[in-house]
């Protein structure tokens, strides 16, 4: 992988070095013609990069078949040719053999790279990740609920990713057709392909929301090329581009603070008996407890009640997605909300600023117990491990599945381990399992419980304390539950 950015990173700088010496000192023609090798050399290493050898050589022979047609034909003819190019790019025919290259080349050659942007601060960005699907929840379940839902967000994203791919082959066919007038204007049609191409890919991540409001911003520096290259007077040119772009600025610092404020929480809710508290454990924080940089953990304790810390749980959430720390979980109990959450290692002060931030919105003193706490044991304590949690959280997933209106039975898949080979024997003699060799160790013993049920809630919280209480009485110890159809 490290060879791949290497070649791909050195190509790119090259032809940024390149590009504006040519477009300097070259004849127009020559400005044309390395303009598009440049950009068809950027485009084949984005394939490189992100898509692998494999798609790399697939997608070299569309477009040398492509190129091939446009350079020998007549310019009358080749129209019909740009749109074969179009659909060979968008259907991929050669699909057999890439998936031949993928299982005869290294694994570093045909994966897709990933590059990490954010560092140590990986563990938020993954939870914000989770809390924007969350926040796009109710789109992504019409996918499952309404067949017509689907077939038209299917059929739009192939639209655009067509228009997106024979704009760019045409646009390329023109340059290379008036190489002799060649314009700096042509580049414009490569923005709106890059457009095209990123509300391609937000329609098929997010929906037709995210998409309008990225299509919207998209639309100002296209409506700024307009009127600066219109037949207005130059006075009144020069200000409505002005005012375009005052406009589009004002849009764009929108944009960003709703960016922020688009904020949810997914709560594993249930009562704590032995703690005496009404829990509201962070659903979408699950999958991330076991990180090595998010390891200061801080408790405030807000003497208010419930209806009143409601009233400042958007602010709090927005406050914490702005700062990129994690809110993990509050509970209620005896007039006092006990609030948790995540700071990155540095954060230290941050997690200080917050309390002050808590009793300026709160107008009260707000104590704060910061703790370092890299194993999670604290986590694991006071929530993560608790029985009312896993039922919680069996019960969650169990109604997501209905709420995507799968109503079928369900599996409760239990991962424990047990330090002892003859409780596991014993417990083994209770329940069916599968031992899981590649988690387990001389000491440690994984296993896998499942567990049919219906879909029902109060059989999923029977079945679920019962398993555990088989688990307890051999001390074996809870890993995690997951909930299958």
């Amino acid at each position: 992988m490290k060879t791949r950015i290497a070649i791909a990173g050195s190509l790119t700088i090259l032809v940024f070095i390149l590009l504006p010496i040519a477009l300097i000192f070259s004849e127009l023609r020559n400005q044309g013609i390395f303009s598009i090798s440049a950009i068809l050399l950027l485009v084949y290493i984005g394939v490189y990069v992100f898509g692998g050898v494999a798609k790399l050589i697939v997608y070299l022979i569309y477009g040398v078949a492509t190129t091939l047609f446009l350079l020998f034909l007549p310019e009358g003819y080749q129209l019909p040719f740009v749109i074969i190019g179009t659909l060979l790019f968008v259907l991929n025919p050669l699909a057999v053999l890439e998936t031949w290259f993928e299982n005869h080349l290294k694994d570093e050659d045909v994966l897709p790279i990933r590059i990490s942007l954010f560092g140590s601060y990986w563990p938020f960005y993954s939870y914000r990740k989770e809390m924007k699907n969350f926040y796009h929840l109710p789109q992504a379940r019409k996918l499952y609920t309404k067949r017509w839902y689907l077939i038209t967000r299917q059929l739009l994203t192939l639209t655009l990713l067509m228009l997106g791919v024979f704009l760019f082959i045409n646009q390329i066919n023109n340059i290379k057709n008036s190489l002799n007038n060649f314009s700096l204007d042509n580049f414009m049609v490569f923005y709106l392909v890059i457009i095209v191409f990123i509300l391609t890919f937000i329609l098929f991540k997010k929906g037709f929301s995210s998409t309008f409001r990225v299509f919207v911003i998209g639309l100002f520096p296209v409506m700024i090329h307009l009127v600066l290259i219109s037949a207005v007077e130059p006075p009144l040119k020069f200000i409505l581009a002005l005012a375009v772009l005052v406009m589009f600025v004002v849009v764009s610092v929108f944009e960003i603070v709703k960016f922020y404020q688009r904020v949810a929480y997914d709560a594993y809710r249930y009562y704590d008996v032995d703690q005496q508290k009404e829990v509201h454990a962070n659903a979408l924080f699950e999958p991330l407890v076991y990180n090595d940089t998010y390891t200061k953990c801080a408790h405030y304790q807000i003497k208010v009640k419930p209806e009143t810390f409601q009233k400042h749980w958007h602010d709090i959430l927005v406050y914490a997605n702005y700062f990129r720390f994690i809110i993990t979980a509050y509970a209620y109990g005896k007039e006092m909300v006990h609030l948790h959450a995540d700071f990155h290692e540095n954060q230290a002060r941050r997690a200080e600023r917050f309390k002050v931030w808590l009793e300026s919105h709160f107008k009260m003193a707000v104590p704060l117990e910061l703790v370092d706490d890299p194993g999670k044991t604290r986590y694991e304590k006071m929530f993560f491990h608790r029985p009312g949690y896993i039922i919680a959280r069996a019960q969650n997933l169990a109604q997501l599945l209905l709420d995507l209106e799968i109503d079928s039975k369900i599996i409760l898949s239990f991962v424990m381990y047990f330090e002892s080979e003859e409780e596991l024997e014993a417990f083994a003699l209770e329940r069916p399992l599968t031992r899981l060799d590649e988690m387990s160790s001389e000491q440690v013993k994984t296993i896998r419980v499942d567990v049919p049920t219906l879909n029902d809630e109060f059989l999923i919280e029977a079945k679920v304390t019962e398993v555990l209480l088989d688990m307890m009485t051999h001390r074996g110890r809870f890993v995690r539950i997951s909930v299958y159809y």
